[in-house]
């Protein structure tokens, strides 16, 4: 359990540190006397990286290959049910 949450910070810490995330931060940094519709957009932008490489990651290590397949069939089979509603099939 304690190999796991260290494994999960560690993911955050990474997704930080990511070098993408890192080139967005740095434009946030020297664009940051834009207008405040841009700064605001690249910040959402810059947050939704971090998050979503902390996801990934986090899911690797807490999902065997097995549950990632499972997990992302489910995922397919709920937006083709969504999809079904949506379009009145």
């Amino acid at each position: 359990m304690i190999a796991t949450a260290t494994a999960l910070i560690e993911a955050v810490s990474d997704a930080i540190m990511d070098d993408e995330s890192m080139m967005i931060a740095k434009e946030l940094l020297n664009n940051r006397n834009t207008d405040t519709e841009t700064f605001a957009k690249a910040l959402y932008l810059y947050s939704g990286m971090i998050a979503t490489v902390a996801i990934d990651k986090a899911t690797k290590i807490l999902l065997t290959d097995t549950e990632l397949i499972n997990l992302m069939e489910t995922i397919g089979e709920m937006e083709a049910l969504r999809n079904e509603v949506i379009n009145g099939n």
